[in-house]
């Protein structure tokens, strides 16, 4: 932290009306530094409970609650807008700018840190966990029932036979078994072929894989309007194009990749209608 920092921060913490009045039974001054914990955070508290989401929660690329986050305040996880937000709980990464939590952590602001769930299971907890911090355990109940709710409407019914499948997002991007959407896939019925080839976690899946033995549902990501970018035009590779008679390719936006929480719900409901999909283009194949 530069050394003119501490006592501006500090000043901004202790002004006139900072900490002033009673301490509430819940934070009422909610700040989060986190992505995917903004979209349990505006779901789960009034939104005059929410001093500032993360800057990314108003990119509709990034994020599944952008409509909702254009009408909150925002912050880009500098100490200085942090503090002066007066928040009374903040909630971040463990993966978040060191400089920022110290200067919390100095001027003796509350925050807690989030891992990124590696499974369904760790996710419902996350979101009992941040319900707990806010006061919510109510809704974070009812978050959580319709979680699993919509979970288990997209399991693979017992009398169809599951598909192979691949993530392919822009820069040849994909996921392994070992993250929240290869679990997804699972359970909808869809074979993540990354795993066989050595994927983990969020790895490139090399072209020549695809060639060579392509998947029955290959899961595009989205390209930017107008010309897209050449991170991007891998998805649109005439050598993936020359496959359409062996594999269909449907749309999993990145938005739905990244977080778990209730951003599980559309993915999964992504992942189903890329199944029925693959299934009618089989059942018209036949047919001709």
């Amino acid at each position: 932290m530069k050394p003119w920092l501490a006592p501006l921060l500090a000043a901004l913490w202790l002004a006139p009306g900072a900490q002033a009045g009673e301490p509430a039974p819940h934070p009422m001054r909610i700040v989060s530094l986190n992505m995917c914990v903004d979209s349990i955070v505006v779901e789960l508290v009034s939104h005059d409970r929410i001093a500032a989401l993360s800057h990314y929660a108003r990119d509709p690329q990034r994020s599944t609650i952008s409509d909702a986050a254009r009408h909150l305040p925002i912050t880009y996880e500098t100490a200085e807008e942090v503090v002066a937000l007066r928040p009374d709980l903040v909630l971040t990464s463990r993966h978040s700018a060191i400089a920022t939590r110290n200067a919390l952590k100095r001027v003796g602001i509350r925050f807690e840190l989030f891992d990124v769930p590696a499974s369904i299971e760790e996710s419902l907890a996350q979101v009992r966990q941040v319900a707990h911090l806010l006061g919510a355990e109510r809704e974070g109940e009812a978050m959580v029932a319709r979680i699993q709710a919509a979970l288990d409407a997209a399991r693979l019914p017992p009398d169809e036979p599951p598909l192979t499948a691949a993530l392919y997002q822009p820069g040849g991007l994909s996921a392994g078994a070992d993250t929240v959407v290869g679990e997804l896939m699972e359970l909808t019925g869809l074979r993540n072929i990354a795993a066989r080839y050595g994927v983990e976690q969020y790895r490139p899946l090399p072209l020549e894989v695809l060639v060579s033995a392509p998947p029955d549902v290959l899961l595009v990501g989205e390209t930017s309007p107008g010309a897209p970018l050449q991170a991007e035009k891998i998805v649109r590779h005439r050598a993936l194009r020359a496959l359409d008679s062996q594999m269909t390719q449907a749309v999993f936006p990145a938005r739905l990749l990244y977080c778990a929480g209730p951003t599980m719900v559309p993915a999964a409901a992504a992942l189903v209608h890329a199944r029925e999909q693959a299934w009618a283009v089989r059942r018209t194949r036949v047919r001709l």
